[in-house]
């Protein structure tokens, strides 16, 4: 599979291909700016009470936008809804934060960022909906490939910023963000095709305008809802998105509280936590471009528990090392990082997989709407004791991933039913 990546990449068409070849132009200027934010912040004076603050009114903020989501989607089409949003989440906050990286400016910046709930749910329905299986798998692998192969540029980085100092090197970080963003936004949106599905949506969103405001947000869930009840295995799935997403945002790379944890907890300094960032990068670019590939659907919820499994022994093993453990924190991020790509790329696949279209929308605006109120526990919780106890962080990711490896073992025992509802 590896040995022909023109042919796997090759499977793509339409939509899917388009979103998957401008992506890197979003990975990887994001990758850069955001694994020092919360570093930079800090060297600009805000403290890690702040910091706390900042997560809990973004996840306040995709609280709000998750909402809205649904019934913005269908109204505007996917692919609208995908160039407003992502101009507003993407490219202009890294600009604010160039501009002031002050207390106020950083919230404004956090709260727009969240608004991708809306752009995720456009961004991934133009990117499937017009796909078969096999394409939404490949193309959710491909997505979460060029994510997270973007970070092996983080050890590069931290020689420029090493040699140019925090701060001046993430101002230029930032500038290239806004830059780059912009300008690939722009093309994309003039590649894309709205898809059949959203056509139809946005007609109905048209002839239903007599409904009121109150009649459009309420239903694409109704919708949803209805979906999951005679889909049992699919909530499931989405419940496991849910404690998923909570467990992203607090316990890996893309959490603001990781470099933190690393820093306190284990007292590493820069240049170890670019090496330590760098090699979390590699793990999970290892899963998706060696295992993934590999992975069929009849085998999709096996690979799902034992990414779990391994997800739940390397959590353990950073609560129990101490903070000289130095290269022995080489092992629990292997295991975090491979297990993370396996489980990105399966859980993204499996919603898109056993999801129907009239649902669909709503369904993604639900996993986001239950994501950001999973995620507002979970920042309130970790800014409260996070500066007295570091261990806080992983022993609530415990938790998170015992409750998924729940949802997983119950949709895996239903794994027939949706296979079958959705064909």
């Amino acid at each position: 599979m590896l040995s022909r990546p023109r042919a796997y990449l090759g499977i793509l068409q339409g939509n899917a291909k388009v979103c998957i070849l401008c992506h890197p132009f979003w990975s990887v200027p994001f990758t850069l700016y955001y694994y020092y934010l919360s570093l930079y912040l800090k060297a600009e004076g805000l403290s890690d009470a702040q910091i706390g603050s900042l997560m809990v009114a973004g996840t306040v903020a995709s609280l709000v936008f998750s909402l809205v989501a649904a019934p913005l989607t269908d109204r505007l089409g996917r692919r609208n809804t995908t160039l407003v949003f992502d101009l507003l989440s993407s490219a202009l906050p890294p600009l604010m934060y160039l501009i002031s990286p002050s207390f106020w400016m950083a919230m404004l910046a956090t709260v727009l960022f969240n608004s991708n709930k809306i752009m995720s749910v456009g961004y991934y329905l133009v990117m499937i909906e017009d796909a078969d299986d096999r394409q939404k798998t490949v193309a959710f692998n491909l997505f979460n490939l060029i994510t997270y192969a973007a970070g092996l540029l983080i050890p590069l980085a931290g020689l420029w910023v090493k040699a140019q100092g925090l701060v001046r090197a993430q101002r230029a970080f930032l500038l290239a963000s806004f830059v780059i963003m912009t300008v690939m936004i722009l093309l994309r949106h003039r590649l894309l095709k709205e898809t059949r599905e959203g056509e139809a949506r946005m007609k109905k969103a048209g002839e239903d305008r007599g409904q009121g405001a109150l009649g459009a947000l309420v239903s694409p869930y109704v919708d949803s809802l209805r979906f999951l009840r005679a889909h049992r295995g699919v909530l499931y799935i989405l419940l496991a998105n849910v404690c998923f997403f909570a467990y992203m945002m607090l316990g890996t790379n893309q959490s603001l509280y990781f470099a933190l944890f690393f820093t306190s907890r284990f007292r590493l300094d820069s240049g170890e936590l670019s090496l330590l960032g760098g090699l979390y990068s590699a793990g999970m670019l290892l899963a998706m471009a060696f295992i993934n590939p590999l992975i069929r659907l009849p085998s999709l919820f096996a690979s799902l528990k034992l990414g779990l499994a391994l997800t739940l022994i390397g959590m353990a093993l950073l609560l129990i090392f101490s903070p000289g453990a130095g290269l022995w924190l080489a092992l629990p991020i292997l295991l975090l990082s491979v297990s993370y790509g396996t489980l990105k790329t399966g859980l993204d696949s499996a919603l898109a997989i056993y999801s129907q279209g009239e649902a669909r929308s709503g369904l993604y605006a639900l996993t986001n709407l239950l994501s950001s109120l999973a995620g507002m526990a979970a920042a309130s919780y970790m800014s409260a004791r996070f500066d007295s106890d570091a261990n806080a962080l992983y022993l609530a990711c415990l938790a998170l991933g015992i409750l998924a490896a729940a949802f997983v073992w119950l949709a895996g025992k239903r794994q027939g039913e949706p296979v079958r509802e959705a064909a």
